[in-house]
C-alpha cells in the first residue's frame, strides 16, 4: 500500500540523509531500512545489540537515528545518550506504552508504537530527523 503523497514528499526531503537504524527484530529492520532506502536515506546498520548501537553513536557520521527501546533485554538509553550528547536528533519505536519505564530526560523523545504504518514512520522521520535547513526550505502547504 503507498503512503499519501504529502508522506511521500516529507520523506523525499530527506534524501541523502544518513539515519542509523536500531532494531533487533529481522523483519521489522528490513522494513524500515527498505522504506528508508526507497526514498533515498542512506542507514547506517541495521544493528540489533547494544554495544554495536553504541559504538554507532558514539562515532559515525549520522544524520539521525532510529531507536528500539528493548535489544533482546538491553535497553537503548545509553545509546541515546551519545546520541543526544552530539546533538544527532532520533526518535524511540517501541512497543511500551507505559512512559515510566523510560528515564525521565527521554520521556519527551518522539515515540513510535509498533506495529506502526509506513505512513507514520515516514510522517516521523521527516518531522524529527529533517534538518532545520532542509525543514525551512521545503515549500508550505
Amino acid at each position: 500500500m503507498s503512503p499519501p503523497a504529502q508522506a511521500r514528499h516529507d520523506l523525499a526531503d530527506t534524501a541523502g540523509l544518513k539515519l542509523l537504524v536500531v532494531e533487533d527484530t529481522f523483519l521489522v529492520a528490513d522494513t524500515i531500512a527498505a522504506i528508508l532506502r526507497d526514498r533515498g536515506c542512506e542507514v547506517v546498520g541495521p544493528v540489533a545489540r547494544l554495544t554495536k548501537a553504541i559504538e554507532l553513536a558514539q562515532g559515525a557520521a549520522l544524520d539521525g537515528a532510529i531507536l528500539d527501546v528493548n535489544l533482546a533485554g538491553s535497553l537503548v538509553f545509553p545509546a541515546a545518550a551519545a546520541l543526544r550528547a552530539r546533538g544527532v536528533p532520533f526518535f524511540f519505536l517501541t512497543g511500551y506504552e507505559d512512559s515510566t519505564l523510560f528515564p525521565a530526560e527521554f520521556r519527551s523523545v518522539p515515540r513510535l508504537a509498533k506495529p506502526f504504518e509506513d505512513a507514520a514512520l515516514e510522517r516521523l522521520v521527516a518531522q524529527v530527523l529533517l534538518p532545520p535547513a532542509r525543514e525551512a526550505s521545503r515549500p508550505k502547504g
